[in-house]
């Protein structure tokens, strides 16, 4: 008796899926960074609001915006399109790491400065901690990657010395807006990043 369409199908899947080469670590680390930014959209989102709610005047504000504001060490992830899709995977990857190297220690400069200016701001200082421990798992996520593909991890460099606890209130507020929006235009970054890196090793 002839095997039947459906048992041909089904010999055929069985087939594809033999010869289907399992997917490599680093493809999935890959898309589990991915996933990870996606996640980290919505909540560097709430901190930035949150952290403007906090500060009061000029910063909670209806419409507060001051976008040309800028802080010397807090990374800037805006940068002409063409420049940013022309980029390699190595570099891609070296300026990622970079960033949130840095922003790992703006966070925890951000968390003392307001743990000092609004005591009682509990969820903010929640978030900011919450922000920090998450950056450290995408500084994982990278180095894990980037050792995959043979790209060396740049050098670690502190951004800030002991002197930057040392500026008054208002010049405090005003850095912790710049590293807060900074790391959420970073994450948004990195979503776009993976999405093509993802499309490149899929996992």
């Amino acid at each position: 008796m002839p095997p039947t369409l459906a048992q041909n199908l089904f010999v055929s899947l069985v087939l594809v899926q033999l010869v289907q080469p399992d997917p490599s670590p680093g493809a999935v680390l890959i898309t589990q960074t991915y996933k990870l930014a996606q996640r980290l959209q919505s909540s560097t989102t709430e901190l930035l609001n949150a952290y403007l709610s906090a500060q009061g005047s000029p910063f909670s504000d209806p419409g507060f915006s001051a976008l040309g504001l800028r802080w010397a060490g807090v990374p800037v992830a805006t940068l002409p399109f063409l420049t940013w899709r022309t980029m390699g995977d190595a570099e891609r990857l070296s300026r990622s790491y970079g960033a949130y190297a840095a922003f790992d220690v703006f966070l925890q400069l951000v968390w003392d400065d307001q743990a000092e200016l609004c005591p009682d701001c509990s969820e903010l200082l929640a978030m900011l901690g919450s922000a920090r421990a998450q950056t450290r798992g995408l500084l994982a996520n990278l180095t894990s990657i980037m050792a995959t593909m043979g790209v060396p991890a740049p050098p670690a460099a502190d951004p800030l010395t002991s002197e930057a606890a040392g500026v008054g209130a208002f010049e405090r507020k005003c850095r912790g807006y710049v590293v807060c929006r900074e790391y959420h235009s970073w994450v948004d970054r990195t979503v776009r990043d993976f999405t093509l890196l993802k499309a490149k090793y899929p996992a």
